[in-house]
């Protein structure tokens, strides 16, 4: 684990330390709690490669560490810090990084939540998210529909063969 101020003033020599497939937890303090905050690993192709993230050149990142490592806690999302334009580095929220936020505030972590839902960031995540929600259920009605569609041509064919087979057998017959 890893101070807050120390991944501040050496993330570099942080992130270099960090064995690949493992990560370092980096550690924020409230009232005499740690809480994982963040976390950084050795980025591997196969882990990440297909993840979403928010890229940062290894040069902006060096000369806004506090700002780029706070919007990755605050924010949420995942950021993958590049070296010469090749993926290097993924920092990315903790386990506690709610709980260390609701702490801070004084707040539980249902008030925390709560407030975030009710804020305008909140609800435009809700109203995009029920906008896909609206939109899988279309495709998947549109799918059943092609599904029902596909079984009532399999069962057309099927008599369509049944009734050549019959008729194969008649003129065998004759």
């Amino acid at each position: 684990m890893v101070a807050w101020t120390e991944w501040l003033r050496g993330w570099r020599v942080i992130a270099d330390g960090v064995p690949d497939g493992e990560f370092e937890d980096i550690v924020m303090t409230s009232e005499g709690t740690d809480y994982v905050v963040l976390r950084i690993s050795q980025y591997d192709q196969d882990i990440d490669g297909d993840r979403r993230v928010v890229r940062t050149t290894s040069r902006a990142f060096d000369d806004q560490v506090a700002l780029f490592t706070r919007r990755t806690r605050d924010l949420g999302f995942v950021r993958v810090i590049t070296v010469r334009g090749r993926p290097r580095y993924v920092l990315e929220p903790g386990a506690g990084a709610l709980e260390w936020a609701a702490a801070v505030e004084g707040v539980t972590m249902r008030e925390l939540v709560e407030s975030v839902r009710e804020g305008k960031l909140g609800r435009r995540v809700s109203r995009l998210f029920r906008q896909r929600e609206r939109q899988t259920a279309a495709r998947i009605q549109a799918l059943r529909e092609q599904l029902e569609d596909a079984e009532v041509e399999v069962e057309r064919l099927r008599l369509d063969i049944r009734t050549l087979d019959r008729n194969i057998q008649r003129e065998r017959e004759t």
